[in-house]
């Protein structure tokens, strides 16, 4: 019999909810939201700036970089997500050495991916070049050569996710942009191109590296224990689902334009998408602040739907924001922000905000699930992808036909994710991963 049943002995003193209270959540989520705001503000201008610099074809090839470093980070936000729901339970438990020894083992692991997709990335430069139709193979060596970097930082801003310490996750995302941007913005004028937009990317994730150790002092950690090694191996499946989901999503469409559409074609789709998109990263800090809290919260077994209709609520303002600037200023910030190649696409851009406003609600409710050990809605997500990617590679005609089958494959997935939360919501638990277990050995 599992200690988490009826019969398991009486958990340890837990701390306060205080911490996770819609006031303290409020403020720590305004302080991350501002944060990636002014970091995601600046990684817009950056790529703003190089679409300005760069012909459509070659910031095509800068988008493509970008593209490729949002595919990794499933692997990344994966550990990142691990590591705050471990951290966040062990500090409803008032044990963070526990954390501390998580952490460090799941850095170990980090380490070895990191240096696994550098080889992968890396290695191949030359086929990749060829197979995205790019003009050099040196920006894919560059990027593979942050990938160490880029992986392990993650698992720290877990601890500092799973610790709600908001202020000094704000400060690694701030440091991250401000290093991409100065650095790239100084290589491009030099000369460098792509290449030295993409030597900003690593040295940014060299950077962010640094300040996250700084961050996250910690106490000499031993090795977790076996039982819970199991428990977060097992957690580890249906968050790297979510995420895969997620990377499908986001960048399918993108992977799909490079690969099928002639360069200036792709690259005016990939300013669109690089815009569009701002929807989903500026909500994330919803997602970031919400995780943590709820996970803390189920483990002292205090209800947590209030968090989701809030997060959801606020999450729904701002996407409705946002498509409504894009309705009302699209075309004239394209053309006054790119140049005249990028005129006439503005309304491309209102579709595809409302399509990726109907996918970041629909994330928000499955991290929300996610937070709490539920997988079921993990994989309607990926269904989704799975989805919208089928629907990419039968009619991928025109760019407007991209943008409406990811409507369709959207909407699809937010129904479905929305109906599974109403049915499924007093079944019991057999559509949750197993928790770590609720007391010491």
């Amino acid at each position: 019999m599992s200690l988490t049943e009826a019969s398991a002995p009486e958990k340890p003193e837990t701390n306060d909810s205080s911490a996770t209270s819609g006031k303290a959540l409020l403020g720590g989520g305004a302080v991350l939201a501002i944060s990636m705001t002014i970091a995601n503000g600046g990684n817009y201008a950056l790529n703003l700036l190089l679409g300005r610099w760069m012909t459509p074809a070659a910031f095509a090839d800068a988008n493509l970089m970008v593209t490729l470093m949002l595919l990794v980070t499933a692997v990344a936000v994966a550990l990142q997500l691990i590591a705050a729901r471990f951290t966040s339970i062990h500090e409803a438990r008032n044990t963070p050495h526990k954390a501390d020894e998580i952490a460090s083992w799941l850095e170990d692991r980090a380490a070895l991916i990191g240096v696994g997709f550098a080889a992968f990335i890396g290695l191949p430069a030359v086929f990749w070049a060829t197979t995205f139709n790019t003009e050099s193979w040196v920006p894919f060596a560059v990027l593979g050569a942050g990938m160490p970097f880029y992986i392990v930082q993650a698992v720290g801003r877990g601890v500092l996710q799973g610790r709600l310490k908001f202020n000094s996750l704000a400060i690694t995302f701030v440091i991250e942009m401000a290093v991409r941007v100065g650095v790239a913005i100084v290589l491009v004028q030099l000369g460098f191109g792509v290449t030295g937009a993409t030597i900003g990317l690593t040295a940014s994730f060299v950077a962010t590296w640094l300040a996250v150790r700084m961050l996250t002092p910690r106490s000499a950690a031993g090795r977790p224990d076996r039982s819970e090694l199991g428990d977060l191996v097992t957690y580890a499946g249906p968050v790297v689902v979510l995420l895969v989901g997620q990377i499908i999503i986001n960048n399918g469409d993108v992977l799909v334009v490079k690969r099928f559409f002639d360069p200036t074609e792709a690259g005016i789709y990939a300013a669109v998408a690089l815009i569009g998109r701002a929807v989903f990263f500026l909500s994330w800090s919803a997602v970031t602040a919400l995780f943590p809290a709820v996970a803390q919260r189920d483990e002292a077994g205090e209800a947590s739907g209030g968090l989701l209709l809030g997060g959801l609520a606020v999450v729904g303002g701002l996407c409705s924001f946002m498509v409504l600037m894009a309705w009302i200023v699209g075309d004239r910030v394209f053309t006054f922000a790119l140049g005249d190649a990028y005129a006439g696409v503005g309304h491309l851009l209102v579709q595809y905000a409302i399509a990726t406003s109907l996918f970041t609600m629909a994330n928000l409710i499955v991290s929300y699930h996610l937070s709490t050990g539920r997988v079921l809605e993990a994989w309607i997500l990926l269904a989704g992808g799975v989805l919208q990617t089928t629907l990419l590679l039968i009619w991928n005609s025109t760019p407007e036909v991209v943008v409406v089958d990811q409507l369709v494959a959207m909407a699809i997935l937010l129904v479905a994710v929305a109906a599974s939360t109403v049915l499924v919501k007093h079944t019991p638990s057999s559509h949750k991963a197993p928790s770590v277990e609720r007391v010491e050995a």
